[in-house]
C-alpha cells in the first residue's frame, strides 16, 4: 500500500511539471504570435486609388538616324589627288567632293577618240564604195538595155531575111513555070520546022526563050540560096544579141552582188562606229567619275578617306563619304516586339530621351511600322520610325534613344497602383487551372461582364484583385475589370473602388507576385 502510494505521488508530480511546462510553451507561443501580429499590422503599407489621366506607353531602345543618309563611293579606282570637304562640311548637289588622279582616265578617252575617228573613215570609204557599185550596177543595167535593142535589130533582120528567101522561092517557082512553057513551044515551033511549017528563025526565037528561061531560073535558084544565107546570117546575129543579153543579166547581178557586199560593208562600218563611241562615252563617263560628287544638299557626317590613298574599285563601290541630307529632320528607328506592335499605327504620338540630354524629352510621331520582321535569337521584331523636329542640332546620328510610343489615353481614370495588384495577403491560395474544356478561361468573355476600353490583349478575359485592410487587419478583397495600364498604374473600367480608397502594397512577410490573375498586366517593355 505504501509503495503504491508513493507511485501515485510521483506520477502526480511529473504530470504537474508536464503541464506547467507545456501551458508555459503554450503562453509563449500565443504570446510570440500576438507580437508578430501587431509587428506585422504595423507594417502594412498602403496606396490610395486616386482619379487621373494616364497614357498607354509601349517602350522600346532604338538609335537616332537621319531622314536620307546616303553613302558616296566610287566607280573607279584611282588615287585621291585632293580633297575639297572634311566632317560637317555643308554641300549641295553635285558640288565635288574629292578628285582622284584622272591622267589614266583622260588617255582612254583620247584613246577611244582616236578609235571613233579611224571607224568614222572606213565608214567614209564603205559609203564611197558603194556609191561605185551602185554605178556599176547602173552601167550594166544599160548595156542589157543595150543588147536587148541589138536582139530586137537582129529578130527583124531575121524577119526580113525570111521575107526575101520566100519571094525568092516564089520567083523561082514563076521561073521554072516559064522555062517549062518555053520549052513546050520550042518543041511545038521544031515539030512544026520539021513540016515546013514556020521559018527556021521563029524556032530560033523559040529556043532563045527557053535558054533564056533556063538561065533565068538558075539566076533565081542563086537568089534563094543567097536569102537562106542572109536568114541563117540573122538568126546568128539574133542568137549573138541574145548571149549578150545574158551576158549583161550576169554582169548586172554581180555588180548587184558587189552593191550589197559594199553596203554591208557601210554597216559593218556604221557598227564598228558605234562601239567606237560606246567606248568613248563609257570613257568619258570615268574620267566623270574620277570627280566625286555630292548626289544631295546637305552636310558631310563622315569622310572614309584621306589625300594620298588608293581608291579600288572593284566588286563594290568603296565608301568615301557619309552624307545626311537635312538634320533639322530626323528620326529615331526603334524595334517594337511582336505582342505590342498590333497597337503601334502611322500617326501615334511618341516621346523619347538621349543620354546627352536626359533632362530632356523631345516629340515625334510615328511615321512607319515595317512589316519585314527581324528576329534575334526567337525573339521577333519589328521596325518603328519615329519623326521628329531638331532645328538647334542637339540631335545627332547614331545617338541611343528610349522611346515612349502612345497607345491610348484615358481622361478622369480610375487609377489603381500596379504594386497593389502583385500584393497578396498570407493565407492567399492560387486558384486551381482550369481545363479549356470547362469553358472557363477559354477565350471567352464572362457572364454579364464588359469588355474593357484598351488595355492589353485579352485584359478582357479575367478580372484582377485588389486587397484593403480593415481596422482588426483583416484583408478584403476587390475584384474589378482593369483597362489599359502605363506601367505604374492600371484603369480600373468596372468595379467597387473609389477614389481615395487605400489599397495594399505589402504586409510584413505578406507574399507579392505579379503571377497568377496579374498575367498581362505587365509594364512596358525594354528593348
Amino acid at each position: 500500500m505504501e509503495v503504491w502510494s508513493a507511485r501515485l505521488k510521483s506520477s502526480l508530480i511529473r504530470l504537474f511539471w508536464f503541464i506547467l511546462i507545456v501551458g508555459g510553451l503554450g503562453g509563449g507561443g500565443y504570446y510570440y504570435w500576438k507580437q508578430r501580429q501587431q509587428a506585422d499590422q504595423a507594417k502594412v503599407e498602403t496606396a490610395p486609388v486616386s482619379v487621373g489621366d494616364l497614357h498607354s506607353r509601349i517602350t522600346a531602345t532604338g538609335n537616332v538616324q537621319a531622314v536620307t543618309q546616303i553613302t558616296v563611293g566610287s566607280q573607279v579606282s584611282g588615287i585621291i589627288q585632293s580633297l575639297y570637304v572634311d566632317f560637317n562640311s555643308r554641300v549641295h548637289k553635285r558640288q565635288p567632293l574629292a578628285q582622284l588622279d584622272p591622267s589614266t582616265f583622260r588617255a582612254q578617252v583620247e584613246q577611244t577618240t582616236a578609235s571613233v575617228n579611224n571607224a568614222l573613215s572606213s565608214l567614209h570609204n564603205a559609203e564611197a564604195n558603194v556609191g561605185n557599185q551602185a554605178a556599176n550596177v547602173r552601167s550594166a543595167e544599160a548595156a542589157i538595155l543595150s543588147a536587148q535593142a541589138k536582139v530586137e535589130g537582129a529578130r527583124g533582120q531575121v524577119a526580113n531575111a525570111q521575107a526575101g528567101l520566100v519571094t525568092a522561092e516564089a520567083n523561082v517557082r514563076k521561073g521554072q513555070a516559064d522555062l517549062r512553057l518555053a520549052e513546050r513551044n520550042e518543041k511545038r515551033q521544031s515539030t512544026l520546022r520539021e513540016r515546013d511549017l514556020i521559018a527556021t528563025s521563029d524556032l530560033d526565037t523559040a529556043r532563045t526563050t527557053t535558054l533564056t528561061s533556063q538561065a533565068s531560073v538558075d539566076s533565081l535558084r542563086a537568089q534563094v540560096e543567097a536569102a537562106r544565107a542572109g536568114v541563117n546570117s540573122a538568126l546568128a546575129n539574133l542568137k549573138a544579141a541574145q548571149a549578150d543579153v545574158e551576158a549583161a543579166v550576169m554582169r548586172k547581178e554581180a555588180a548587184q552582188e558587189q552593191f550589197n557586199s559594199a553596203k554591208a560593208q557601210v554597216q559593218g562600218a556604221q557598227a564598228q562606229v558605234s562601239q567606237a563611241r560606246a567606248n568613248q562615252s563609257q570613257a568619258q563617263t570615268n574620267l566623270n567619275y574620277t570627280t566625286i560628287r555630292s548626289p544631295i544638299d546637305g552636310i558631310v557626317l563622315d569622310r572614309k578617306v584621306t589625300l594620298g590613298q588608293t581608291v579600288a574599285a572593284q566588286f563594290q563601290a568603296p565608301d568615301l563619304f557619309t552624307l545626311a541630307e537635312n538634320l533639322d529632320q530626323i528620326q529615331v528607328q526603334t524595334n517594337v516586339d511582336e505582342a505590342d506592335i498590333g497597337q503601334v499605327k502611322a500617326g501615334s504620338r511618341a516621346s523619347f530621351t538621349v543620354d546627352a540630354f536626359p533632362d530632356q524629352r523631345f516629340r515625334g510621331k510615328v511615321k512607319e511600322v515595317r512589316q519585314a520582321p527581324v528576329t534575334v535569337q526567337n525573339v521577333v521584331t519589328y521596325v518603328v520610325i519615329v519623326e521628329t523636329h531638331n532645328p538647334d542640332g542637339k540631335l545627332k546620328p547614331g545617338m541611343t534613344a528610349t522611346v515612349n510610343i502612345e497607345v491610348e489615353n484615358r481622361e478622369d481614370a480610375i487609377l489603381i497602383p500596379n504594386s497593389a495588384l502583385r500584393f497578396r495577403p498570407p493565407d492567399y491560395k492560387p486558384p486551381a487551372r482550369r481545363s479549356r474544356e470547362s469553358g472557363i478561361n477559354s477565350g471567352q468573355p464572362p457572364t454579364g461582364g464588359e469588355r474593357p476600353r484598351g488595355g492589353r490583349r485579352g485584359n478582357w478575359q479575367r478580372q484582377s484583385s485588389v486587397y484593403t485592410v480593415d481596422a482588426n487587419g483583416k484583408f478584403i478583397e476587390h475584384k474589378f475589370t482593369p483597362g489599359i495600364t502605363d506601367g505604374t498604374n492600371t484603369e480600373m473600367v468596372k468595379g467597387d473602388l473609389k477614389e481615395g480608397d487605400k489599397l495594399v502594397i505589402s504586409a510584413g512577410n505578406s507574399s507579392s507576385s505579379s503571377g497568377g490573375n496579374q498575367r498581362g498586366m505587365r509594364g512596358p517593355r525594354m528593348f
